[in-house]
């Protein structure tokens, strides 16, 4: 039964389109609405850790992304060992993440049953939440939040209130030829000054590659070169951008590629884009998410072996340094049949024993912070050592009703002013004008 209605999900994606703006800002649900239909989490895992497991039954469907290391199946065994009369079925959906995504807001927005518990990337929360369509667990997050890394915990909330439990993190990293340069630059000053030594050396042709193409890489990298100045983006509830530390951000910017540290093509680069030049040895620094390490390492990379991955450097206004969070959660549908199980699969899930297990098997980045720790995990991945505190420091990207429409205005403005289509002032004052009018419109 719940396999079919699952799968009717992929069947329905091609709704989504409709219902991706119709339900997802709809004015039927609000922020509250899952506590006050007491959709809320009733346990917390200590509660539910002292219950005996046998007590607890059920059928929780569980649906994520392709995982083709199979790791995912191998923590829903663990699961069932503490938990054997709870029966998981994982399944998995199709296509990209936004695909995935498409298709879950068919059944969420229809009031489905299933699935229970899903891995949701960490801008669908606030959106997600929003619309009514998950468990309140601010309790049972609460019980046990010290056990996380802070920036990825924060993905977790929207409204003071968490609506999932942290999964893995992703966090914009600084990498560099440690076999160039011994100590990574900590500010920009340095990044320049480094760059401009010693571009040339080990084979390479730039100073410093990342990603402004026009779309999502625009806005994470320019928010992290903002944020590394000291400056915001949403700030008590208002857009106020329109000031030095982004203006001064943007000229970094500009600076970067006229002084030739950076090649011009990163106005349209992503992150394969950089990670190819990184790899062919052309570049000395590169700013990338965190899957670019092994792949920087592997066999077919010019640079393996030589790279080294430190937290982003610091602007002139800046005082810690700031990469955009990514990565995933875990999420409870607000209408399970099966509360009790869910919650006690998406504990487990988002689990030390867990995540333990999948860094080691499908090398994700762990937001629970004693695998940072494990010695085991550290003889097999010693550069988790390196960031944990870039993920400590790390900063969500605004947590609103609907983000995408709010990237979507930075993508265009931030553009406009690299460009230098609009001067700083006319792109950061109409932007301002138009992520508050946006902001306005999802209250």
């Amino acid at each position: 039964m719940k396999l079919k209605r699952v799968l009717s999900m992929v069947l329905c994606g091609a709704l989504a389109l409709t219902l991706l703006t119709g339900c997802g800002n709809s004015g039927g649900s609000s922020a509250d609405s899952d506590a006050e239909n007491g959709k809320t989490a009733s346990s917390s895992r200590e509660d539910v850790s002292e219950e005996n497991p046998s007590d607890l039954s059920g059928e929780v469907t569980f649906v994520s992304q392709n995982d083709q290391t199979g790791t995912l199946d191998e923590m829903i065994k663990e699961f069932n060992k503490l938990y054997p009369d709870i029966t998981v079925d994982h399944q998995v959906l199709p296509g990209n993440s936004d695909d995935v995504k498409k298709s879950l807001m068919v059944s969420l927005a229809a009031g489905d049953t299933e699935p229970d518990v899903f891995e949701c990337d960490i801008i669908w929360v606030s959106q997600f939440g929003a619309a009514g369509w998950l468990m309140d667990v601010t309790d049972n997050l609460a019980a046990v939040s010290d056990e996380y890394v802070a920036g990825p915990l924060s993905t977790c909330y929207y409204n003071d209130k968490a609506y999932a439990y942290p999964n893995y993190t992703d966090v914009g990293l600084l990498y560099y030829r440690k076999d160039v340069v011994d100590t990574p630059p900590a500010t920009w000053d340095e990044l320049v000054e480094m760059s401009k030594k010693h571009a040339g050396e080990g084979g390479t042709k730039y100073g410093y590659v990342f990603q402004m193409y026009q779309g999502e890489p625009t806005s994470c990298n320019m928010l992290e070169f903002i944020k590394q100045n000291g400056g915001t983006d949403l700030k008590d509830g208002v857009f106020a951008m329109n000031n030095d530390n982004t203006k001064e951000a943007l000229e970094f910017v500009r600076n970067l590629i006229a002084e030739g540290i950076s090649p011009e093509g990163v106005l349209s680069h992503k992150p394969d884009d950089t990670l190819s030049i990184f790899q062919e040895g052309d570049a000395l620094f590169m700013r990338n998410w965190t899957y670019a390490y092994e792949l920087s390492n592997a066999d077919t990379s010019k640079v393996a072996g030589n790279v080294g991955v430190a937290p982003l450097p610091v602007g002139t206004n800046g005082t810690e340094s700031s990469g955009t969070l990514g990565g995933w959660n875990f999420a409870i549908n607000a209408n399970t049949d099966a509360p009790e199980a869910a919650v006690a699969f998406a504990e487990f899930m988002s689990s030390y024993e867990a995540q333990k297990l999948s860094v080691l098997k499908r090398g994700t980045f762990p937001t629970n912070a004693a695998v940072y720790e494990d010695e085991e995990v550290l003889a097999d991945k010693p550069y988790l050592a390196d960031i944990k505190a870039a993920a400590e420091n790390a900063k969500p990207r605004p947590q609103v009703r609907d983000y995408s429409a709010i990237s979507s205005i930075f993508q265009v403005y931030f553009h406009k002013a690299l460009l230098g289509e609009m001067t700083d002032d006319e792109a950061l004052e109409q932007m301002d004008q138009e992520l508050n009018a946006a902001l306005a419109e999802q209250k």
